[in-house]
């Protein structure tokens, strides 16, 4: 069913696809494309959603910590502001973003920022934190005007862009041919175990469009108490999970060693009020669960909600997950290394 779907969408891919393209090509021909105020490094991806991104900008962010002096810039999708934005800890989630805010709180003397228009966000970043020199884009890889110094493109090990097609018979931004422009690029969401003889036939697909290709799973953390992050969650305990995120079935899966007895899967990016929590909270007590393990990502954006309304008081304990970036096959430093050169 899914492959006669693909067929009948294809001309609308075909139309989409040439579109993204010809806007490039208007791009680099006409030589509008724009260097920084900064040195700038874009983490991005064909796909829409799923690829990691955000965790990756922080591995990135701290790998590099002591090298260079950083600067997060993103986007700030489904903020319900616009313009440029510094983070800060009065800011609202609303505001800014859930990714922005997620990243801001976990990394520590990172200026995190958000600006649609990625030239300007740069340029406001150099007037306001001299010391500054180099801007990490939380995505970016389709934003033309801006000529970054360096890219990083994320491939998702489970849905691999050379194997998809562009929206919407697939689930790509644009043409897969389209990497070529990419300096980096990082298979992620690799299974911990993944054989050198697999990651170098999928290196082999991948050279065409980079010759620097890196592996890193992406690992699923203990759950932590929202509120006190010196508990976690037994082991075997039974739990409800939410996820909003573009994968939560993949959440579920890398949730292992507990029991989860109900999985509320929102769309990506999903705002939630009193209602949904409460809503939670009955299914909790319907199935005699105590606990509810939420995303980090989606942690950010009940926080308030939870202590406003006393949901807090109710018997129920919040848990927040996040992935952790590992690089395989012992190439960390080598990743490192590559970045730098190229900034």
């Amino acid at each position: 069913m899914r492959i006669s779907v693909n067929i009948l969408l294809w001309p609308l891919s075909v139309l989409y696809g040439s579109i993204a393209l010809l806007r490039r090509l208007f791009y680099e021909v006409f030589g509008l494309r724009k260097e920084g105020k900064l040195p700038s490094l874009v983490i991005g991806n064909l796909t829409v959603g799923g690829t990691g991104k955000t965790p990756m900008v922080m591995f990135v962010a701290n790998l590099l910590r002591d090298t260079f002096s950083m600067a997060v810039l993103s986007r700030g999708y489904g903020r319900n502001t616009k313009g440029y934005l510094e983070i800060n800890q009065f800011s609202e989630v609303t505001e800014v973003g859930d990714e922005p805010f997620e990243i801001f709180e976990n990394l520590e003397s990172v200026p995190v920022v958000v600006c649609e228009n990625r030239l300007q966000g740069i340029e406001n970043i150099s007037n306001n934190f001299k010391e500054v020199n180099l801007v990490l884009l939380d995505d970016g890889f389709q934003h033309l005007p801006l000529k970054a110094k360096a890219y990083l493109l994320l491939c998702n090990y489970n849905d691999p862009f050379y194997s998809d097609w562009v929206m919407p018979a697939g689930r790509l931004r644009e043409f897969a041919f389209s990497a070529k422009n990419t300096d980096i690029i990082v298979v992620s969401k690799c299974p911990s175990e993944l054989k050198e003889a697999e990651a170098n036939a999928i290196k082999a697909r991948l050279e065409k469009y980079s010759a620097n290709v890196f592996f890193a799973s992406y690992q699923m953390s203990t759950p932590v108490h929202i509120y006190d992050d010196t508990f976690n969650l037994a082991q075997g305990e039974k739990a409800i999970l939410v996820t909003g995120v573009a994968n939560g079935k993949a959440v579920k899966k890398q949730l292992k060693g507990y029991a989860v007895e109900k999985h509320f899967d929102y769309a990506d990016h999903k705002a939630f009020d009193a209602s949904n929590i409460k809503e939670w909270i009955g299914e909790c007590m319907l199935l005699n669960v105590h606990n509810i393990v939420v995303t980090r990502k989606d942690a950010v954006k009940i926080h308030q909600i939870i202590k406003l309304n006393g949901i807090d008081k109710l018997g129920i304990s919040f848990y927040e997950i996040h992935t952790e970036v590992v690089i395989l096959f012992n190439q960390e430093k080598q990743f490192k290394n590559s970045l730098i050169n190229l900034i």
